[in-house]
């Protein structure tokens, strides 16, 4: 029986879960999202239902291609929330299927091309996304460090503040050297502002640097701005979300590695490595 292409409106997060589990269930360390996770992730990734497309199989997902809405965040493109393939139905053409129903919708809604994440050592599927038309843009730092930070120095001071989103500055550049990837962005901090634990510090002329972390410990911005680092507000932030997560570790996903400050700042936190992603764009 021909596989039915469909996309998510009419689909359940409990299927879409299932389906995404069991996609890698054979990957080194097999993915086991609970509902509750999976419905966290699709907010922090900006999933969207008409967006997203799967391959049924009689009543089973056999593959899908879970995707946002266009984005002008990131120059209009749409970001991957993740691809996957059920182990009994791989290499038979699936991802390139809905890879091609994804891009039909999003050139409809004005979309400028896709951009996703992939783990810098999965060679067959980095080769993938290349033969799909990717290309490479940018190496992704992923990293973790125990919660109490044991490379930075306690510093006498003020505590950070707690925050809500709103009161971050519209405009960022001044905060980061390298834009975050959409589930660190702006709208993945809005979507989970009932959840995001973000502290930072006030002054008498706006924010000069603020954290923001899940409960869990991923860490989604650290942000300073640029005339008041090396103050000491980032060690402060730093630790203030390693008290405050209910976690052992902080763990950062997507640093950019060529964002200099950052990473000498994790570094001296005591920060490693545990692996690399390359950023990929498709271009429309």
């Amino acid at each position: 029986m021909p596989y039915q292409i469909t996309d998510c409106r009419t689909l359940e997060a409990a299927q879409l879960c299932a389906a995404m589990n069991d996609a890698f269930s054979d990957y080194t360390v097999p993915l086991s999202l609970t509902l509750e996770k999976f419905v966290t992730f699709q907010k922090q990734r900006g999933f969207s239902a008409e967006h997203s497309f799967v391959a049924m199989d009689g009543p089973e997902i056999a593959g899908f291609w879970y995707s946002g809405a266009p984005d002008i965040s990131i120059a209009g493109r749409a970001y991957a929330v993740s691809v996957g393939t059920a182990p009994a139905h791989r290499r038979k053409g699936l991802s390139r299927t809905l890879m091609r129903e994804v891009i039909q919708k999003q050139k409809a809604d004005g979309a400028t091309g896709l951009q996703l994440e992939v783990i810098t050592t999965n060679d067959k599927a980095v080769e993938a996304y290349r033969n799909f038309g990717f290309a490479e843009t940018r190496i992704l730092r992923v990293c973790k460090l125990p919660a109490d930070c044991p490379g930075l120095v306690s510093q006498d001071g003020p505590e950070p503040a707690r925050l809500t989103v709103d009161e971050l500055p519209e405009d960022e550049s001044r905060f980061f050297d390298a834009r975050p990837t959409p589930q660190n962005g702006r709208a993945a901090l809005v979507a989970l502002a009932d959840q995001i634990l973000l502290y930072g510090f006030r002054g008498s002329d706006g924010l000069l640097g603020w954290g923001a972390a899940n409960p869990d410990g991923s860490v989604a911005q650290i942000a300073v701005r640029s005339d008041q680092r090396r103050k000491g507000i980032g060690t402060a932030i730093l630790r203030k979300l390693g008290t405050s997560v209910g976690a052992e570790q902080l763990t950062f996903v997507n640093v950019d590695s060529n964002a200099s400050s950052i990473n000498a700042f994790l570094d001296k936190a005591g920060a490693q490595d545990t692996i690399q992603q390359w950023e990929m764009h498709l271009t429309f």
